[in-house]
């Protein structure tokens, strides 16, 4: 009986200790490079002319989501993806942690070939943040969509209705289309893995300051500010050249 409450009790430690490891061990190399591609991929579009999201937009959204999607198949089409999402403080303007999404996508037409779609979904006004109060929503369905203005001169007039600016771009081949709807989910497991809390949510992480805002995210956070200071550097240079 002795022996028996001993390995009892030796099973129930190492259980124990294999969940405080799995939980609060070291954010996966596979979560910090999401982390790193979501910034690679902010530089890529705001660095080229053809793609580059006006600074006045970013300066005013309320939200980002960063995704690399893929798609792929013949016939019929599968698009799923990562990314992830933050949000922006409107009395302070400190960007929050980020908090780890997922895509799933489905259509039928005639396809061949692949493609790699970076996005960035910049939300713009309440209705796009009360969407991100959901664990499931669809892009277009839960909140309006339109494709936004690029170049650091366009125009950043917005509609009173649009909830969400999608900014993208392919890589690879794709030939044929069929018109799908994006759906984004919450990746809790992701989150959890990364802030080693259980059952912390992308709700916890960007509206309730579960987590502080992690070392392994201040470069994303930074590059989003420079491509907002580039709005005061824009009105600047207007100032000075009206004068």
């Amino acid at each position: 009986m002795k022996v028996s409450k001993t390995y009892r009790s030796i099973a129930s430690i190492m259980v124990f200790l294999f969940l405080c490891t799995s939980v609060f061990a070291a954010p996966p190399r596979a979560l910090i490079k999401r982390i790193d591609q979501a910034k690679e991929i902010l530089d890529d579009i705001m660095e080229a002319p053809d793609t580059e999201i006006p600074a006045a937009l970013i300066e005013k959204c309320r939200g980002v989501i960063i995704m690399k999607q893929y798609k792929a198949g013949f016939i019929f089409g599968i698009k799923g993806g990562f990314g992830v999402a933050l949000v922006k403080d409107e009395k302070t303007g400190q960007w929050s942690p980020p908090a780890f999404v997922k895509a799933g996508e489905g259509s039928y037409g005639v396809q061949i070939g692949g493609q790699a779609v970076d996005s960035i979904l910049l939300i713009m006004n309440k209705e796009g943040m009360e969407m991100l109060m959901n664990t499931k929503f669809k892009i277009g369905v839960d909140a309006s969509a339109a494709a936004g203005p690029v170049g650091r001169d366009a125009s950043a007039k917005l509609g009173p209705g649009t909830a969400i600016l999608v900014y993208s771009r392919a890589k690879g081949l794709y030939a044929g289309a069929t018109i799908e709807g994006g759906v984004i989910l919450n990746d809790d497991k992701a989150n959890e893995q990364f802030y080693g809390i259980k059952g912390i949510t992308v709700q916890d992480i960007l509206f309730g300051n579960a987590v502080e805002i992690p070392e392994q995210a201040k470069g994303l956070i930074e590059a989003l500010k420079k491509y907002e200071k580039r709005y005061e550097e824009l009105k600047e240079e207007k100032e000075k050249t009206s004068k």
